[in-house]
């Protein structure tokens, strides 16, 4: 998965919503399905003589990678497009091509563009049948298309998120000697009983917490192994919901043990109405929870005193 600003994206998702958008732009739009074999192209539109072809990483690259990926693919599939010519024309009969585009999230560098020029040259002078002697080989990004592609989001019901694309992640825990003594601080404030210490409560508390902040993590490590998505989700909630755990626990007038169990309250509530998140078992939730609010007690977002 790449992080963009429709949110966590693959080859398969990002040639869905883009697949989707021409076929609702285009009465004429032609999908191919790659079986038998890839014959380089994604659709055709017949009334426009416009073919496209979709990329998307399936990982982060960064510059210089994403930019060789994505001028080998243009290569390579124009390439397709003579090997292929009396295939490609058994499906679109008599359309001339004008346009081949190539759809990508981002991208990488303005170089792109001088190698589509290039392309052009090439793909004029093997003189294919159905290729215009005007073709034109244009490079399309996400801001092209963002609107039809939100608008096939909606009607897909996939709920929108406007906020930063660069990924939300929950940092891992690490039981340094500053979260350890912030766990035993504020353990032994909750382990007053009605004014009087108890220090097996106190002993207790300390283990559960470390327990739940250490063991707890491995559920979002497989939740973001098996799904990224659905973790990016729970990343961002309990990300944004931090900044009330310490509003509330700063102007907190009960009992700690009281904060404590009002925050997991909270969070599950705030888990719930997110309709992806709440198709996660509860009892799984319920640890996640755990996980966080040992998180906030050890690296001090929440405040016991």
């Amino acid at each position: 998965m790449i992080h963009t600003d429709i949110g966590p994206l693959d080859g398969d998702k990002w040639e869905g919503l883009i697949q989707s958008v021409f076929k609702q732009k285009y009465d004429t739009y032609q999908d191919m399905v790659a079986s038998p074999g890839d014959l380089g192209i994604e659709g055709f539109v017949i009334n426009e003589g416009i073919m496209i072809q979709c990329y998307c990483p399936d990982e982060h690259y960064d510059t210089k990678t994403l930019y060789e990926k994505q001028r080998d693919k243009i290569t390579a599939d124009i390439k397709k497009s003579s090997t292929n010519e009396t295939e490609i024309l058994k499906h679109i009969g008599d359309t001339k091509i004008s346009q081949w585009l190539f759809i990508t999230p981002r991208i990488a560098k303005h170089e792109i563009h001088a190698h589509a020029r290039v392309k052009e040259k090439e793909i004029k002078a093997a003189e294919i049948s159905f290729i215009s002697n005007d073709i034109q080989i244009l490079v399309k990004d996400l801001g092209h298309y963002i609107q039809e592609i939100r608008q096939q989001q909606i009607i897909n019901g996939v709920q929108l998120s406007f906020s930063s694309a660069n990924g939300e992640v929950i940092t891992e825990p690490e039981l340094t000697t500053e979260y350890d003594v912030n766990i035993q601080d504020k353990n032994r404030v909750r382990s007053f009983i009605r004014d009087t210490y108890k220090p097996q409560n106190h002993s207790r508390l300390n283990d559960l917490t470390k327990k739940f902040y250490l063991d707890g993590y491995e559920i979002l490590r497989r939740i973001f192994n098996q799904s990224p998505e659905l973790y990016e989700r729970i990343a961002k909630l309990v990300n944004n919901f931090e900044a009330d755990v310490e509003e509330v626990s700063m102007s907190w007038e009960d009992s700690p043990q009281k904060l404590v169990t009002r925050v997991q309250e909270m969070l599950i509530e705030r888990f719930g109405k997110d309709a992806h998140i709440s198709t996660i078992e509860h009892e799984d939730l319920v640890s996640i929870t755990k996980h966080m609010v040992a998180k906030w007690i050890a690296e001090c977002p929440m405040r016991i005193e």
